[in-house]
């Protein structure tokens, strides 16, 4: 049988879920937890993405993340194969850790985004298990820190850089109130489902969101499938811009030669230029960080991920994403 195919373009907002192999156990104890939340945030901060939401459940998971560009799959590729490594090593148990294929929906904009964190939150507290526990035991299970983003929604001590808490100016300009709003919205349905949530979610396997919203999306991947059988992905273009562009606004904005920043070794004076130029290009060219490291001076694929965590000390998001913009527009 055909995977359903997939959307990818900048700005995407997705809901990802996935599931232990068989609906396996994946996370035993909050050593585990731990583990896959620093993957996670390695993941989220290597290829772009925005987090939302998480909860991690004995036996799957659920982001909600927007992609700066179209790289959904590179992402939870690299986020489920170095988890899948550490689980297998650590617990001792061969084979697949995870079931087949993530499953990622379109979501189609800022009202369901919003449903959608209350419904991760909730996850733990509607499986079966937790159905016969008391209204108390239920908010102390949704409370439980490390396991979902709830926490830092309602307590800013309880706070992650690496999640983005933008939803929460949808419940008012002071950030004090606009929490114990959130946990309102959030505890109104703990013992309740939100139906209309319910019925999105249950409509279609491509996208939460309206009726025409939905239609238009499912005619759309019918329409633009690739025709082979292994995947029928649809072929939306990734942005894909070339390497000496990227190289030609590096080497003048840094005043450097461009023959400098492929050259091999450590040269004084480059180490920025060269830091830079890599991060750019493995967000902008398309190539893989093993092509990246081998145009620029033969480095291994792990230097250049060393190089990437260098450039936020470095420079900051705001700097990069400026040369981003300098070179998508073509100035």
């Amino acid at each position: 049988m055909p995977r359903a195919p997939r959307k990818e373009y900048a700005g995407a907002l997705y809901h990802v879920t996935c599931r232990g192999n068989g609906r396996g156990q994946i996370f035993f104890d909050e050593g585990d937890a731990g583990r896959f939340r620093e993957q996670l945030k390695f993941c989220l901060e290597t290829y772009g993405v925005t987090l939302y939401a998480y909860a991690i459940m004995p036996n799957h998971y659920h982001l909600l993340v927007r992609t700066r560009w179209a790289n959904l799959g590179r992402f939870m590729q690299r986020l489920n194969t170095s988890y899948a490594l550490y689980s297998r090593y650590k617990h001792k148990k061969p084979g697949h850790r995870l079931e087949g294929r993530y499953k990622a929906k379109l979501v189609q904009g800022d009202e369901y985004r919003v449903t959608l964190t209350r419904y991760i939150h909730l996850n733990p507290v509607k499986v079966k298990a937790a159905v016969a526990l008391t209204r108390t035991e239920r908010r102390r299970l949704l409370e439980r820190p490390g396991w979902s983003s709830y926490g830092g929604y309602v307590d800013g001590k309880r706070e992650e850089e690496w999640v983005s808490y933008e939803v929460l100016r949808e419940f008012g300009s002071g950030l004090d109130e606009a929490r114990r709003r959130y946990r309102g919205y959030v505890l109104a349905c703990l013992e309740k489902d939100d139906e209309e949530l319910k019925r999105c979610l249950g409509q279609s396997g491509y996208g939460i969101g309206d009726e025409e919203y939905v239609k238009r999306l499912e005619r759309e991947m019918r329409e633009g499938r690739s025709g082979e059988e292994r995947d029928r992905d649809v072929a939306y273009p990734l942005e894909r811009i070339g390497a000496e562009r990227i190289e030609a606004v590096v080497a003048r904005e840094y005043g450097v030669p461009v023959e400098r920043l492929r050259a091999g070794g450590r040269e004084r004076g480059m180490s920025k230029a060269k830091t830079v130029v890599m991060e750019l290009a493995c967000r902008l060219s398309g190539w893989t960080q093993r092509e990246i490291g081998r145009r620029y001076g033969g480095v291994s694929s792990q230097a250049v991920t060393m190089a990437r965590k260098r450039v936020k000390g470095l420079f900051g998001e705001q700097e990069v994403e400026r040369l981003a913009e300098l070179i998508r527009s073509g100035c």
